[in-house]
């Protein structure tokens, strides 16, 4: 917030905010900026606290709003301060207060006032709301990073399969058809339809010891059940047979 961080502050020549920012949010005087026109307002925010400029600039909103009407490229963060808003002064039992209090009330509910707001000052349809969708949005960059990851992990695994299928295909096991592929090299058309052949059967050798190993565990787990419930009936039992024991005879 504006409180904690160090940087400097701007605020309009004359405004109240420089009186608020001080008295009300304790800020330090070394720490405002005195900025006279909306053209010191983007060449402020534009440079920043590192080159000079300010992190932020307080001010009221109609003014704020008529700067954000010709940039687009800044925004209203965070809540407003608490403060009276804008009034007319007329002499005491003027008649035109009530008056003017009464037209006022009437631009507010049948909406003119809104349309004048939206006319003076949102000309170049630069909205705050587009600017908040636009700063907030995750865009496909933003994961180019776990996308990396996984691409990397995927490729590795596929070519650390296909390492070992190929080296058990040119090292087959004894008792393999090694013999038969060793036998048959003076046939180069039979020797890479033996090893497409053994290939895919090491492909399938593969599925299905991924499938028994599944099937394994899932057995494994109903004999360890079955035999934990007959070692409670046993013990079940057995206790039942103790208790019996020491009856005494009648």
């Amino acid at each position: 917030s504006l409180r904690e961080m160090d940087d400097p502050i701007g605020y309009q020549v004359g405004s109240f905010a420089e009186r608020y920012l001080r008295d009300e949010l304790n800020i330090s005087e070394s720490r405002l900026r005195a900025l006279g026109s909306p053209e010191d307002y983007a060449k402020a925010l534009k440079d920043g606290p590192n080159k000079g400029g300010v992190a932020a600039i307080v001010d009221e909103r109609p003014y704020v709003e008529l700067f954000l009407s010709k940039n687009c490229a800044y925004r209203i963060v965070g809540q407003e301060f608490t403060k009276s808003g804008w009034g007319f002064a007329f002499p005491r039992d003027s008649p035109l207060a009530i008056d003017l209090s009464t037209a006022i009330l009437e631009l507010a509910e049948n909406g003119d006032l809104q349309r004048i707001h939206d006319k003076w000052l949102m000309k170049n349809a630069c909205t705050l709301e587009n600017a908040e969708l636009e700063s907030d949005r995750l865009h496909l960059k933003s994961f180019w990073g776990l996308f990396l990851i996984c691409g990397v992990a995927c490729v590795l695994a596929l070519f650390l399969y296909f390492v070992q299928i190929i080296r058990q295909l040119y090292n087959p096991k004894p008792g393999e058809d090694g013999d038969a592929i060793a036998r048959e090299n003076h046939d180069s058309s039979s020797l890479r339809s033996t090893r497409l052949q053994r290939f895919l059967s090491l492909m399938d050798e593969k599925e299905d010891v991924s499938k028994a190993g599944s099937k394994k565990r899932k057995i494994d787990g109903s004999v360890k059940d079955t035999s934990g419930s007959g070692s409670r009936r046993s013990r079940g039992f057995d206790r039942e047979r103790s208790l019996n024991s020491v009856n005494p005879l009648d």
